[in-house]
């Protein structure tokens, strides 16, 4: 026994082995066949299921032709559909432009808007610092005027000494102080 050389796997390892793959060729091919028989009941399932659907459309519109007739009719039915929702998304974009156009228009005329606004409190800035100076002046032309009427009053009491005195020539006198 202490002589000799291990080659390779041992009897029992082997079968082993062979017991495992004899086993998975086993499950492999079942489940291959269970595919192909799934398979065909899938197939047999969905022809049945077109025969069905045909004698129900037999049994309700009375033959294929109507049967025809109606899916010709709703195609075409789809087809206006899908022309008026393309002729709608066209509306749809052109209401987007020009509620784009309007929306500029509208900030253009907020600008402008704004810039009359500054221009009407410059005026009414300029108003009411004219009015100051109008008011200025109508206070300057008040004095100016009660000044005139006191000179004017001056003017006629010198005139009427002077007259008085001109009435009497030998009769010069100062005047009263």
């Amino acid at each position: 026994m202490g002589n000799e050389c291990v080659k390779g796997l041992s009897v029992n390892a082997k079968t082993l082995i062979l017991i495992l793959l004899f086993v998975n060729v086993g499950f492999a091919t079942k489940m291959i066949n269970k595919y192909y028989a799934m398979k065909e009941s899938g197939y047999i399932r969905e022809k049945t299921f077109h025969e069905q659907l045909q004698q129900r459309v037999m049994k309700s519109f009375g033959s294929v032709e109507e049967m025809n007739k109606m899916i010709s009719d709703i195609t075409r039915q789809k087809e206006d559909a899908e022309k008026v929702a393309s002729s709608v998304r066209e509306q749809g974009e052109q209401l987007k432009f020009v509620n784009k156009k309007l929306e500029d228009a509208k900030a253009k005329l907020e600008e402008e808007k704004a810039r009359l606004q500054k221009e009407i409190w410059e005026q009414e800035d300029s108003l009411s610092k004219a009015k100051k100076v109008m008011g200025d002046k109508d206070y300057t032309i008040k004095e100016l005027m009660n000044s005139l009427e006191t000179a004017e009053k001056k003017t006629a009491a010198l005139k009427k000494q002077l007259e008085e005195h001109s009435k009497t020539p030998g009769a010069w006198s100062l005047p009263h102080q």
